[in-house]
């Protein structure tokens, strides 16, 4: 196999006879279609959860016929002023990995998973593998781990369970499984009605492992209780309320936390653009941009944080149209329109 008889890493996969799937890991983990995928690298669909200009996955696969074993690739490949993937860019990491592999991805070895050092891998933080190493567990019909077992009885008896024995892996699992758990009912109960009881290094895991995972409107609401009942904002229970479509719950809370000077800080701004993006009608934009624009000013960094997360978010196919009108908008506030100005004024040095 040569570089210049394939086209696409999708293409590649099957010459080498594996199946394959993939995992989208911008903003959220979601699964992503291999038919929307080959688009993606292709350059004629847009990246859905662009990150710090580029498009982040995880792809899977496996030769059945040959062994059980499982291979990862974490592949971020870099976009264009539109959100299109750099086909020279793809073309690159092609090259890589046909000089590097050949056929052996069908021969089962442990090179599979070795590719040469290069620019297009990366490696997720312990949080977001935890969380996908769960989601392909799901995806694929693994059984529960007896470790993700002992979460459930911490649960129900957190004076029995020593929480210091969780891993952050087995609170993933289990949140990943959570939402078929025969029990679902009965532990979602115990957590909203029980959650003082529980260490708060294991509540913030739980919540944080949630957020890429669709809650109950109950448990939604305890999550977003969670976000300012200290005196501190809760980073974990603010990346956990994310969801995956608009949700008025979420969105007021945001607008109220936006009000509010204690989410003047870079996390909690990156928390929010990351996570909380689908939140992101006009009002909310506004505020966060806003909000974006004091940080910058009170911490010096004469414009460049609000470019940052201006160009991060204009970069989503969903909220392009809308940073745009902002941008030109005559009924923004003072902050906001001397903070455009300034963007202006830098894109033309």
């Amino acid at each position: 196999m040569s570089a210049n008889s394939i086209n696409s890493i999708s293409e590649f996969l099957l010459h080498a006879g594996t199946e394959y799937l993939v995992f989208d890991l911008g903003r959220r983990l979601e699964p992503t279609d291999s038919q929307i995928f080959l688009e993606i690298e292709n350059g004629s669909a847009y990246a859905p959860y662009p990150r710090q200009q580029h498009a982040w996955f995880g792809i899977v696969f496996w030769n059945k016929n040959a062994s059980t074993q499982h291979y990862i690739w974490f592949v971020k490949l870099p976009l264009d002023e539109q959100g299109l993937v750099v086909a020279a860019a793809r073309n690159h990491f092609l090259e890589i990995i046909v000089d590097a592999l050949g056929q052996s991805v069908a021969e089962d070895t442990e090179n599979a998973q070795k590719l040469p050092d290069n620019p297009y891998s990366f490696v997720p933080n312990q949080s977001q593998l935890a969380q996908f190493n769960a989601l392909v567990k799901h995806t694929l019909a693994q059984p529960l781990s007896e470790e993700a077992q002992k979460v459930e009885a911490y649960i129900q008896a957190p004076q029995l369970v020593d929480w210091q024995q969780i891993s952050m892996q087995s609170v993933a699992d289990f949140v990943y499984r959570f939402s078929t758990h025969p029990k679902r009912d009965i532990l979602e109960s115990a957590i909203r009605n029980n959650a003082s009881l529980y260490s708060s290094v294991f509540l913030d895991t739980l919540m944080e492992m949630s957020e890429s995972v669709a809650l109950s409107e109950h448990l939604l609401a305890m999550y977003l209780n969670e976000i300012n009942k200290c005196a501190d904002i809760n980073l974990a229970a603010l990346r956990g309320s994310s969801e995956g479509s608009f949700n008025t719950l979420i969105n007021n809370k945001l607008l109220d936390l936006l009000k509010d000077e204690k989410s003047q800080r870079l996390d909690i701004l990156s928390v929010i653009a990351a996570r909380h993006f689908e939140q992101m009608e006009p009002l909310l934009l506004s505020a966060f941009l806003e909000q974006t624009a004091k940080v910058d000013e009170k911490e010096g960094h004469q414009g460049a944080l609000f470019a940052g997360f201006f160009s991060d978010l204009v970069q989503i196919p969903k909220l392009r149209r809308q940073v745009l009108t902002l941008l030109h908008s005559d009924t923004n506030s003072n902050v906001l329109s001397n903070a455009f100005q300034q963007l202006f004024a830098q894109a033309r040095k």
